[in-house]
C-alpha cells in the first residue's frame, strides 16, 4: 500500500512543513497465507480524539461496526515537547508522544493494557530500539497515533491511517456488523482518487503546511493551495451530496475530520483565516450532514481537540492558552435539514 505523502506530493519552499513518513506498513488481510487475519478481539487500536489522521479510524471502526472486533485505547490530549522540527536535538529526546490516561477499567477507552505514561513504551514494546534507530539518523522519532496494534504477536501492524481505514472497510466483513457498507467501491475509485488528490495535500495536510510554516512565503504558498481547494471542495459539493455523488466514501472521512477542526481550531491557530466553514454554505451543509449521521458524534470530543493544539503545539501559541468558547458545539451542527 502507498501512503497519501507517497501519492499526492507537494512543492516545498524554504520553511515549509514537511511531514514525517509513518514506519509500519504491515497488513490486515483475508488472504490464506496472511500474516495478519481478520480476526475479533485480536487488534487494538490506538488513537487520539484530537487527531484528525486517528479520528478517520475511528470514524470507520464506528461506520462498520467494527467496536466489539477491534478494541479501543483513546490516548489523552498532550504532547509535550513537541517540535516541528524532523532532527534529532537536546530537546527532542524529551519527546514522548501521546500520553495515557491511567484508568484500569477494562471497559474503558482510556484503558490501556500494558499501563504505559507516554505512546514511546508502546512502540518501544513492539519495535525495541525505535528511537535509536532515528537518533542514528539524526532524526527525531516519531510516535504518532494511530496505531493499529496485534495483540498476539505484540507488535504493531501499521502506524499509516490512509491504509487501516482501507483494512477496516474491506478486510473484516465476516465479523463486523455492517459487512455491506462499502466506502470504496471499485466503480467510484477514479472518482475519489481524483478528490483526494485536491483534499489530501491542501486541505488534510494543507491546514499543517500553514500552521507550522516557518517562513512567510511557505506559509503564503500553503495559504493559496489551501483556499484554492476548499473553493473547489465547496463548488463539488454545490452539485453533490457527498464528494464522489450520493453515496459516503473513505474520501468522505478524510474530509470530515479536517472540517470538523476548522473553525474552532484550523481558522486561527493555523491561520486559516479567510473564511470559516461554517461561511461556506455546501460545505457546512455537508458537515452537518455527516456528524448527525449515526455515531459519528461519538468519535468528536471538542474539549480534547481544542486542548491538543492550542496547549502542545507550543511553537505556534507559545502561551498555551486555549479560547474557552471553542469547546463548545456549534449547535448549528444539530440543526436538521440543512
Amino acid at each position: 500500500m502507498s501512503t497519501d505523502q507517497d501519492k499526492h506530493k507537494v512543492e516545498a519552499v524554504k520553511g515549509s512543513f514537511v511531514r514525517n513518513p509513518t514506519k509500519f506498513h504491515d497488513s490486515i488481510s483475508t488472504s490464506p497465507d496472511a500474516k495478519y487475519p481478520p480476526e475479533a478481539g485480536r487488534y487494538r487500536l490506538y488513537v487520539s480524539y484530537a487527531c484528525p489522521w486517528a479520528s478517520r479510524c475511528l470514524m470507520v471502526r464506528k461506520l462498520k461496526g467494527l467496536e466489539e472486533v477491534i478494541s479501543l485505547t483513546i490516548t489523552g490530549y498532550r504532547l509535550d515537547n513537541l517540535s516541528t522540527s524532523n532532527s534529532k536535538s537536546k530537546e527532542s529526546s524529551k519527546y514522548r508522544g501521546w500520553n495515557f490516561e491511567k484508568d484500569q477499567d477494562k471497559e474503558s477507552i482510556f484503558y490501556n493494557p500494558h499501563g504505559f505514561e507516554y505512546l514511546d513504551e508502546l512502540y518501544e514494546h513492539a519495535h525495541p530500539g525505535y528511537r535509536k534507530e532515528y537518533e542514528d539518523q539524526g532524526k527525531r522519532a516519531v510516535y504518532s497515533v494511530p496505531v493499529l496494534f496485534d495483540e498476539k504477536t505484540q507488535t504493531i501492524v501499521s502506524n499509516e491511517s490512509a491504509e487501516i481505514i482501507k483494512m477496516f472497510n474491506s478486510e473484516f466483513n465476516s465479523v463486523c456488523l455492517n459487512p455491506d457498507l462499502d466506502l470504496e467501491p471499485k466503480g467510484m475509485v477514479s472518482e475519489m482518487n481524483r478528490v483526494d488528490a485536491i483534499v489530501y495535500p491542501h486541505i488534510n495536510d494543507g491546514v499543517y503546511r500553514m500552521g507550522f510554516a516557518k517562513t512567510q512565503e511557505a506559509y503564503e504558498k500553503a495559504y493559496v493551495d489551501h483556499w484554492r481547494a476548499m473553493d473547489q471542495v465547496e463548488a463539488i459539493l454545490s452539485e453533490k451530496k457527498f464528494l464522489c455523488g450520493d453515496e459516503m466514501t473513505l474520501s468522505d472521512v478524510r474530509l470530515f475530520v479536517t472540517l470538523i477542526r476548522y473553525d474552532p481550531v484550523y481558522y486561527a491557530h493555523f491561520k486559516g483565516s479567510r473564511n470559516k466553514v461554517k461561511d461556506m454554505p455546501n460545505m457546512f451543509r455537508y458537515l452537518c450532514q455527516i456528524y448527525q449521521m449515526p455515531g459519528i458524534k461519538d468519535t468528536v470530543d471538542f474539549d480534547h481537540i481544542v486542548k491538543h493544539y492550542y496547549g502542545s503545539q507550543l511553537m505556534v501559541n507559545p502561551t498555551g492558552i486555549y479560547p474557552v468558547g471553542a469547546l463548545k458545539i456549534d449547535a448549528d451542527l444539530l440543526k436538521p435539514n440543512l
